[in-house]
C-alpha cells in the first residue's frame, strides 16, 4: 500500500527539480561569443586617432599580418640548435656453430656514438641569416601596416564625409519643407498656383530619396571598414572635422622622409642585408661537417672488451656546395635589383602624388573662395526675390538645388585632397613613421 505513495513523492520531487532547473536556465545570462565580446569593447564613435590605435592593438587583420614575424623567430631557434648525436648498435653471432678467427665466444656486440662537429662556423652563420630574416619579416609587416592605415584612413574620411553629406541633405530638406509651407500659405491666400505646390512637393520627395541613398552609402562604408579591420559586426560612427591633413607638398622634404621611413624601401634594404648573410651561410655550408666517433666492442663467454675512436667526414669531390652558392648569389643579385628599382619607382610615385596633391589644393582653394563663400548671400537673395515676386518658383528651386550641390561638391573636393595627402604620406613613409604633426583632421568637433 505504501509503494504507490512513494512513486508519487518521487515524481513530485522530479517535477520540482525540473522546474528549478528551467528557472535557473531562464534566469542565467546568455553566453556571448568571443567576437561579440570583442565588438562590445569597441567604441560606437571614433576619431581617426582612436581608430588607428584600434588597428594596431585590436585588429585581427593586423594580427594576421604580424604572424610571419613569429615564424621567422622560430627559424632563429631552429638555427641555434646543435645537431643531434647518433648512437648505433650492432651484434655479431657465430655462423653455423663454427669458430672464426675474429673473436672467441658465441657473439660480439658493438656500440658507437657519432657526434657532428660544426667547426667551420655553420651554426653562427645559420643563426645570423635567420635573424636577418626576422628583420625582413618585421619590415614587411610594417609595409602591410602602412597599406592598412591608408585604407582605414581613406574609409574613415569617406564615412565622415558621408555623415556630413547626410547633414547637408537634412538641412536642405528642412529648407524645402519651410519653402513648402510658404508656398502652401500663398496658395491659400490665392497668390500661388496648385502647380507650385505640386512642384515643391515633388522636389521634397526627390531630396528625401537622395537622403535615403546617402544613409545607404554610409552603411556600406561602415561595413567595408568593419570587414577590413576584422570586425564585421562593428558599426562605428566617425567623429571629427572633415578638413585636409596639412601634409607638406615639398618633394625634397618628403623624399628625405621616404629614405628613412618608407617601409618598402626599408624592407628592400633589409632583404639585401639578409642576402649577404645568406651568401655567408652558403660559404660556411660548403665545408663538410666531420663527426667524432667513439665506441666499444665486447664479447661474452669468454668476456673481452675493446674501445674505438675515429673521425668520419664527407669527401667534397662531387658536391662542393655549388648549388647553395649559386642560389645565394642569385638571391643577392635579385635583392640589389629590387632595391634599386624600388628607389626609382618610389621617388617617381612620390613626385606624382605631390603633383596630384598640389593640383587638388589649388582646386579646393579656388572653389572655397569663388563658389562656397558667396553661397549664403546668393541663397538669401533668391528667397527675397521670390517673396517679392521678382522670380518664380523654378528659379527658387534651382537656387536651392544649386546650393545643396555646391555643398556636396565641396565635401567631395575635401575628400579628394585628403586621399591625395594619404598618397603622399604613404610614399614618404609618414603614415608608418607617425612623425607628422597632429593634423586638424584629428580634432574633435
Amino acid at each position: 500500500m505504501n509503494k504507490p505513495d512513494l512513486k508519487i513523492d518521487i515524481n513530485r520531487a522530479s517535477v520540482k527539480k525540473s522546474a528549478l532547473l528551467m528557472l535557473l536556465l531562464l534566469s542565467s545570462p546568455p553566453a556571448f561569443s568571443e567576437e561579440q565580446t570583442k565588438n562590445q569593447a569597441l567604441p560606437k564613435e571614433v576619431t581617426i586617432r582612436e581608430l588607428l590605435l584600434i588597428v594596431r592593438e585590436k585588429s585581427p587583420r593586423y594580427a594576421l599580418a604580424s604572424s610571419p614575424i613569429e615564424a621567422a623567430q622560430a627559424e632563429v631557434v631552429a638555427a641555434d640548435v646543435l645537431p643531434n648525436p647518433k648512437v648505433s648498435y650492432g651484434r655479431y653471432d657465430q655462423a653455423g656453430g663454427r669458430r672464426n678467427t675474429q673473436f672467441d665466444g658465441p657473439s660480439q656486440q658493438n656500440i658507437t656514438v657519432e657526434i657532428p662537429m660544426l667547426l667551420a662556423g655553420q651554426r653562427g652563420a645559420r643563426k645570423e641569416a635567420a635573424e636577418r630574416q626576422v628583420e625582413v619579416a618585421e619590415a614587411n609587416v610594417e609595409t602591410e601596416y602602412n597599406r592598412l592605415i591608408r585604407e582605414t584612413w581613406r574609409l574613415f574620411a569617406q564615412l565622415l564625409a558621408g555623415q556630413q553629406r547626410v547633414a547637408v541633405l537634412e538641412e536642405a530638406n528642412r529648407d524645402l519643407e519651410r519653402l513648402h509651407n510658404i508656398i502652401a500659405g500663398k496658395e491659400s491666400a490665392g497668390t500661388a498656383s496648385r502647380y507650385d505646390v505640386m512642384r515643391i512637393t515633388q522636389e521634397v520627395q526627390s531630396l528625401k530619396a537622395r537622403l535615403e541613398s546617402a544613409h545607404t552609402d554610409n552603411a556600406g562604408v561602415v561595413g567595408e571598414l568593419g570587414v577590413l579591420l576584422g570586425f564585421p559586426d562593428w558599426k562605428p560612427q566617425a567623429k571629427g572635422v572633415l578638413a585636409p591633413i596639412g601634409v607638406s607638398a615639398d618633394v625634397g622634404t618628403l623624399w628625405l622622409q621616404a629614405e628613412h621611413h618608407n617601409p618598402e624601401l626599408e624592407s628592400a634594404r633589409r632583404e639585401t642585408v639578409a642576402a649577404d648573410s645568406g651568401l655567408e651561410r652558403a660559404r660556411r655550408e660548403r665545408w663538410p661537417v666531420p663527426s667524432l666517433m667513439l665506441g666499444t666492442a665486447f664479447t661474452d663467454r669468454p668476456y673481452g672488451n675493446a674501445t674505438y675512436a675515429g673521425v668520419s667526414v664527407d669527401l667534397p669531390i662531387f658536391d662542393r656546395g655549388q648549388g647553395g652558392m649559386a642560389r645565394a648569389s642569385a638571391e643577392k643579385h635579385a635583392s640589389v635589383l629590387k632595391h634599386e628599382l624600388l628607389l626609382a619607382s618610389t621617388k617617381q610615385e612620390l613626385e606624382r602624388a605631390v603633383d596630384v596633391l598640389v593640383s587638388r589644393r589649388k582646386t579646393l582653394s579656388k572653389f572655397e573662395h569663388s563658389v562656397l563663400e558667396p553661397l549664403p548671400m546668393l541663397k538669401q537673395m533668391a528667397e527675397d526675390a521670390y517673396r517679392l515676386g521678382k522670380t518664380g518658383l523654378l528659379e527658387l528651386l534651382d537656387s536651392s538645388r544649386s546650393s545643396t550641390d555646391i555643398k556636396l561638391g565641396h565635401l567631395e573636393l575635401v575628400v579628394a585632397e585628403i586621399e591625395a595627402e594619404l598618397g603622399a604620406m604613404t610614399a614618404s613613409g609618414l603614415l608608418a613613421a607617425g612623425s607628422f604633426a597632429e593634423p586638424v583632421f584629428w580634432q574633435e568637433p
